[in-house]
């Protein structure tokens, strides 16, 4: 990778739309020879795939908690499966630490909520922390390997 793809990085992660002719305008290339590094970094897995940004807000689900839970290893594996019953489940990582589990939740209400915590409480001790706001959203990653 040189400067050239992390620029191409930088640009898609602003906008996965951007033509790629503008791309090349942009960072002084033609518009193959910028498809040929998107492709280089498609099949070396650098870049994974495109996806949307959805305002949760608008769609009615103005309320987001983190919900951390530690869990008996006898229910990790069907927690883990239980986890596919919510659609409300944004994003789950495997910690260290006390919890194992930290997730994120996109709710209604504070009755949404408490409906969650109940459900998770049935494999583990949930800890929750309702997010006020976010102050950094989607940064991009940027070249910070020297």
């Amino acid at each position: 990778m040189d400067k050239l793809d992390w620029k191409i990085l930088d640009l898609l992660q602003e906008n996965a739309r951007y033509p790629i002719a503008a791309l090349g305008r942009e960072i002084g290339l033609s518009a193959s020879a910028v498809a040929e590094r998107i492709q280089k970094l498609e099949e070396n897995e650098i870049i994974e795939n495109y996806t949307i940004r959805i305002n949760k807000k608008n769609i009615g689900l103005p309320l987001s908690a983190y919900i951390s839970i530690s869990l008996r290893n006898i229910y990790f594996k069907s927690f883990i499966k239980e986890l596919e019953n919510f659609p409300e489940l944004e994003h789950c990582s495997r910690v260290t630490g006390k919890d194992c589990l930290i997730m994120r939740f996109n709710l209604r209400d504070s009755e949404h909520l408490e409906d969650v915590i109940d459900h998770l409480a049935k494999f583990g001790d949930p800890s929750t922390l309702v997010i006020l706001s976010d102050l950094i959203k989607n940064k991009p990653i940027t070249h910070i390997i020297k």
